[in-house]
């Protein structure tokens, strides 16, 4: 498989999408519903080699701002990885079994669990704690 051309010197840019999937409604009815404000619901996902990865039905991976999660709500830049995507697939499909459909947690386990997971190999850095 060839490698993406978007790296730069020091290696491949990586950055988390992040989506609101309640689409502004946690935030403007938390308060009233559950006594706190909750600003989203999150779902994140990794972008790098050109490719979004994310956890979803499995581990699957699309075009950047192609998932079915609509428009992000924020792009955090996260520096860069000097992991060929041939390594990145290869941890994949190492975790693919731990992050199968049937292992899904709303709380626990989920897409956010995967990002958190991904960024660590990459980057060495986690995902943000508000996430």
């Amino acid at each position: 498989m060839a490698q993406p051309n978007n790296a730069n010197a020091k290696g491949y840019p990586v950055r988390i999408f992040v989506y609101d999937l309640s689409q502004g409604m946690a935030s403007l009815y938390s308060q009233q519903l559950l006594g706190k404000q909750v600003d989203g619901i999150w779902h994140t996902s990794v972008i790098v080699y050109e490719k979004e990865y994310f956890y979803g039905g499995g581990v699957q991976s699309d075009n950047p701002g192609q998932t079915p999660y609509g428009n992000p709500v924020r792009k955090i830049d996260m520096g860069v990885t000097t992991k060929t995507q041939s390594a990145f697939h290869e941890f994949l499909t190492g975790i693919a079994p731990r992050f199968s459909p049937s292992k899904y947690d709303l709380f626990k386990h989920n897409c956010n669990t995967f990002a958190d997971e991904s960024m660590l190999f990459l980057t060495g850095k986690t995902i943000p704690e508000y996430i």
